[in-house]
């Protein structure tokens, strides 16, 4: 959405408030291109670091396969009982909304928590992070979500020019059909704070915190993040997406390797779908 903004359809004020953004992004981009040239990071020495985390890599391996069984189950029986006719047609989003909360989102903040009790750190400050790291935290995560947004818009444009011209329909991902449908005003706010603060962590727990440990010490930490971020752009379900949800997931897992800090790609993650909000309301104007 953010990364194909039609700044033509927008009035000039908007417009041009867009523009400003677009070199703000582009000046990020630049600077961190040099920063990172003339400060080159250890990334084998940085990834070792990961490792020293609160769970062992065959318990990261079974709660990565608990949370997929459990996404696919809460689809699975929304689905049956949608053919069943237990549900009604026009409540099936409803209710695959509230499984996704209750099979997904619950129970890896949940996880989360016993994970911090377990190596007694939840009492150091939030969640065991003490307010300078998260503002640290959200420092590098805004400075690296603007970084990467010009890349973002480049596979976007070069992907949808491929895809327009090879016959396929571009068509939005479910969440942001559900944001443009008519509905209860709650669902609209349920979708905003689960874009902007429950996904972000617990997704970011599930593919950076827990899929990085489980996959980098038997395919390399290289080949787990390229998988990890080919996975999560699939589970989009959205073919317009996957270049741009492909090049925002190894920015995430970038983030994490470099600062170590999971807080990091969650704000990003965060600012990034907040973002994506931003220009929808933009458009709808």
């Amino acid at each position: 959405m953010l990364e194909t903004l039609d700044t033509e359809s927008l009035p000039l004020i908007q417009s041009l408030m867009v523009f400003a953004f677009m070199l703000l992004c582009l000046a990020v981009l630049m600077l961190t291109i040099f920063y990172f040239r003339r400060n080159p990071p250890d990334w084998k020495t940085l990834a070792e670091k990961l490792k020293n985390r609160p769970w062992s890599v065959p318990e990261a391996e079974a709660i990565l396969m608990a949370i997929i069984a459990l996404m696919l189950a809460g689809r699975t029986i929304i689905k049956a009982f949608y053919d069943l006719g237990i549900i009604p047609a026009a409540e099936t989003d409803t209710y695959l909304i509230a499984s996704q909360s209750l099979l997904f989102d619950v129970p890896i903040i949940i996880l989360i928590i016993a994970l911090l009790i377990r190596s007694r750190t939840i009492g150091n400050g939030i969640l065991g992070y003490r307010p300078a790291q998260i503002f640290s935290a959200l420092r590098h995560g805004a400075l690296f979500c603007l970084a990467v947004l010009p890349v973002i818009g480049i596979v976007a444009l070069v992907q949808d020019d491929i895809l327009t011209k090879a016959g396929f329909e571009n068509e939005a991902q479910y969440v942001i059909e559900l944001f443009n449908k008519p509905g209860p005003f709650w669902m609209k706010i349920h979708l905003v704070f689960m874009s902007v603060v429950t996904a972000p962590i617990t997704e970011e727990f599930m593919f950076r915190g827990i899929g990085i440990s489980a996959l980098a010490d038997k395919t390399g930490m290289k080949w787990a993040v390229i998988i990890l971020s080919l996975a999560f752009a699939t589970i989009h379900f959205n073919l317009y997406a996957f270049g741009p949800l492909f090049v925002i997931a190894v920015a995430f897992s970038l983030a994490y390797i470099y600062t170590g800090s999971l807080l990091v790609p969650v704000f990003m993650h965060s600012i990034f779908n907040a973002l994506n909000i931003a220009a929808l309301l933009l458009l709808k104007q």
